[in-house]
């Protein structure tokens, strides 16, 4: 019986012009952290689309909160929200405060 294995992500060659100094920076940082360039390089991109993601849903998220309250006006005032951040720093289990017209 053929077990079947997991095909490799493909990949792709891809030409970025960078000036001296920034190569100069990226072998330095390589060498310190012994490390490859390319793994330097292929890091920083994973952790910038991770970052502009995160940002991406987040401005998501925000425009669907905006359509719900002028939908239904509900809310919790700044107010409300920052007495629950502070509760929630010794009291990770708090409720949040309901919403409210």
């Amino acid at each position: 019986m053929k077990t079947e294995m997991p095909e490799k992500p493909r990949t792709a060659n891809v030409t970025v012009k960078l000036e001296d100094s920034e190569r100069e920076r990226i072998k330095s940082l390589a060498a310190a952290k012994k490390r490859t360039p390319h793994y330097i390089m292929r890091e920083a991109i994973q952790n910038y689309l991770e970052q502009e993601e995160a940002e991406q849903r987040f401005i998501t998220a925000a425009k669907a909160s905006l359509a719900e309250y002028k939908k239904n006006g509900e809310h919790i005032t700044l107010g409300e929200f920052s007495a629950w951040v502070k509760e929630a720093k010794t009291d990770p289990n708090a409720p949040m405060p309901l919403c409210h017209k």
